[in-house]
C-alpha cells in the first residue's frame, strides 16, 4: 500500500476529534508479526501480510491457527475477497519479472486449492470474482494516473477521474456505485459513472467503507523530520457530511490499515509492533 508521510504541522480542518468512541483494543492473540489485515465479508478469516508487504497468510479468527498461503514478492499488495468468503484473489511477481507484470491468482478455502486466473492484476483490490448481475472494477490508468473503471461483463470502461491529478488507490463501494480515491494526500468520493465528485474528505490514507457505504476508515501517519514514521492514527470518514473524525490518539501505538469488521467493529494492525487489534466502534 502506498504510504504518504503527513508532517505535524498538517491538519484537517473537518476534523472533530474523538466524537466516535472505540472501546478499548483487544489484542488477537497469535504469533508473528503481520500488516495490512482484511477480513472475509462472514468474517471468519482474515488475509494478513508482514510488514513489508511480502507474502499471504490466512488467519482463521476463532481457531487463531495461520495458514501461510504465499511467501513470493508482490502478493502482499492488493488481496481481496468473493462475497461468499469462500475465495481470495492476490497477485504474484513472475520469477526474475516485475511488478507490473504480475499474474493473479485465486485461493479456495475449502479445497485448499490454488488456480492462476487471466485478469489483469491492477484490478485488484476491487476484483470480487466472476459476478453475473455486475462486474465492475476500479484501478489507476498507469499511463494518465486517473481512476478508471470497467464492468468485466462487457468490456466497457470509462474514465472516473476527470480532473487533472495523479490518482491512486481507488476502493470501490459495497453498492458499487461509488468509489474513494487519493490525489497527493487528499481524498475524494466520486460517482462511479464518472459524473464528478460527491464528497471530499481532507488528508489521509481511506482503507475500508462500512457496511452501508456512509463511512470510511482510514489513516494518517505522522512525522516531525519529513522521513520517518512518528506516529500514526486512525480516521473515520463522513462520506455523507464530508467530515473526518481522529479516532484514535496513542504515543506507544501506530493504528494503520484499518477494516470494517463484522457488526459495528473494526480491525487494524500497530505499524510498530506488528501486532493485529479489534475494536467495537459507535457510531
Amino acid at each position: 500500500m502506498k504510504r504518504i508521510l503527513i508532517l505535524l504541522t498538517l491538519t484537517i480542518i473537518t476534523t472533530d476529534a474523538f466524537s466516535q468512541k472505540l472501546s478499548k483494543p483487544k489484542k488477537v492473540e497469535i504469533t508473528g508479526t503481520f500488516a495490512n489485515p482484511i477480513p472475509s465479508p462472514t468474517g471468519e478469516f482474515i488475509l494478513l501480510t508482514n510488514e513489508k508487504s511480502q507474502g499471504i497468510s490466512l488467519l482463521n479468527i476463532k481457531t487463531k491457527k495461520i495458514t501461510q498461503i504465499s511467501k513470493t514478492e508482490g502478493s502482499g499488495y492488493g488481496y481481496s475477497w468473493s462475497n461468499d468468503s469462500e475465495t481470495f484473489f492476490y497477485k504474484v511477481k513472475p520469477e526474475n519479472g516485475y511488478i507490473m507484470n504480475s499474474e493473479v491468482f485465486n485461493y479456495n478455502i475449502k479445497t485448499k486449492k490454488t488456480e492462476r486466473i487471466n485478469i489483469n492484476h491492477n484490478y485488484l483490490p476491487s476484483y470480487k470474482g466472476n459476478i453475473k448481475e455486475s462486474n465492475i472494477v476500479v484501478y489507476t490508468n498507469i499511463m494518465t494516473l486517473k481512476i478508471e473503471a470497467i464492468d468485466l461483463n462487457t468490456s466497457k470502461a470509462w474514465v472516473v477521474t476527470n480532473e487533472e491529478g495523479q490518482f491512486y488507490n481507488a476502493i470501490l463501494s459495497h453498492d458499487g456505485k461509488k468509489v474513494a480515491v487519493h490525489n497527493g494526500p487528499n481524498i475524494f468520493v466520486y460517482n462511479i459513472d464518472g459524473s464528478g465528485i460527491i464528497s471530499k474528505l481532507g488528508i489521509g490514507i481511506a482503507t475500508s467503507w462500512s457496511k452501508n457505504d456512509k463511512y470510511l476508515l482510514g489513516f494518517m501517519d505522522e512525522s516531525s523530520d519529513g522521513h520517518e514514521i512518528s506516529n500514526s492514527d486512525l480516521y473515520l470518514f463522513d462520506v455523507v457530511n464530508s467530515k473526518s473524525k481522529k479516532i484514535t490518539q496513542t504515543k506507544d501505538s501506530f493504528e494503520s490499515d484499518p477494516s470494517f469488521f463484522g457488526t459495528n467493529m473494526i480491525i487494524y494492525n500497530d505499524k510498530k509492533t506488528g501486532q493485529i487489534f479489534t475494536s467495537q466502534i459507535n457510531f
